[in-house]
C-alpha cells in the first residue's frame, strides 16, 4: 500500500471531513504542523501515491487521454472571480460558487433565445474547472475564483465571446469579475502551466474567521478538490 505524507499548516480545533479522500490527522506535540496521509482512493489503483501536484497530474492525464481529438484545438482560460467585502461577506457560501458554475455551463437561462448550456456547448468542446481561494493580505477577504481551461476548434473566441459571455455572467451575478484569454494551441505543457487550484489563506486571519466555521472548513478542503471535467472530458474513465 502506497501512502503520501504531507505537512499542512492548519490549527485544528475540530474534525474535518474531506470528501472523496481518506485522511488521518496526527498532532505533533502541540505544534501547528499536522502530518497528513491521504490518497485518491481506488479510482485507478487502490491508495495511489499522491503528492502536492496530484490535481495538476490528474487534469493533464485526462486531457492526454483525448490527445488525438484535442491536438490542434485552441486553448482558452476563463476566470470568474467573487471579491468579498464587508457588505456582502455574510451572504457568501461555497455552494453559491458552485451554483454560479452550474448556471453558466449548464443553465437554462436564455439570452436571445439561446440557453447558457447551448451557448457553452456550441463554443467549447471540453475542458476542466478548478477553484482557487487566495488571500491578498492578512486583513483582506480572500478572492474566490472559478477557473476554466477549455478547448475549441474555433479561433478568436476571446474576442468573439467577451461581450456575450459578460452579459450572461452579469445576469447570474452582476458583481462577478470575468476574464477570458487565448492561451494558444493545446499542448500538455501549456495546459499544465495554466492550471490554478491554489488555496492560499491565513487561517488565523480575523477577517477570514468572519466567514464562519463551515466556510473555513470548505476552504481548507479546497486543496483536496476534485477537478470538474466538462464536455468531451466529462464521461471518460479516470
Amino acid at each position: 500500500m502506497n501512502e503520501t505524507k504531507g505537512l499542512l499548516l492548519y490549527e485544528l480545533t475540530h474534525s474535518i471531513t474531506l470528501f472523496g479522500f481518506s485522511v488521518v490527522f496526527i498532532d505533533m506535540e502541540t505544534l501547528e504542523k499536522l502530518e497528513v496521509y491521504y490518497s485518491l482512493g481506488n479510482d485507478t489503483t487502490e491508495y495511489n501515491l499522491v503528492d502536492k501536484n496530484h490535481i495538476r497530474d490528474l487534469i493533464v492525464d485526462r486531457f492526454e487521454k483525448q490527445k488525438s481529438t484535442i491536438e490542434g484545438k485552441f486553448l482558452y482560460s476563463l476566470t470568474l472571480q467573487i471579491l468579498l467585502t464587508r457588505e456582502n461577506y455574510h451572504t457568501f457560501s461555497m455552494e453559491k460558487l458552485q451554483d454560479i458554475s452550474r448556471k453558466i455551463t449548464n443553465g437554462m437561462s436564455s439570452l436571445g433565445s439561446i440557453s447558457n448550456r447551448k451557448f457553452w456547448n456550441d463554443n467549447f468542446t471540453g475542458g476542466v474547472r478548478t477553484v482557487s481561494v487566495v488571500e491578498d493580505g492578512f486583513n483582506e477577504y480572500p478572492i474566490f475564483s472559478l477557473n476554466y481551461l477549455v478547448y475549441s476548434h474555433i479561433d478568436n473566441l476571446d474576442i468573439r465571446l467577451l461581450k456575450p459571455l459578460t452579459f450572461r455572467i452579469k445576469m447570474i451575478d452582476p458583481k462577478i469579475i470575468f476574464s477570458i484569454n487565448y492561451l494558444g494551441k493545446y499542448t500538455p505543457e501549456l495546459l499544465s502551466s495554466n492550471i490554478d487550484y491554489r488555496t492560499e489563506v491565513d487561517y488565523n486571519s480575523p477577517v477570514l474567521k468572519k466567514l464562519g466555521e463551515q466556510t473555513i472548513d470548505e476552504i481548507f478542503n479546497n486543496q483536496f478538490q476534485r477537478p470538474r471535467f466538462i464536455g468531451g472530458l466529462y464521461k471518460l474513465n479516470p
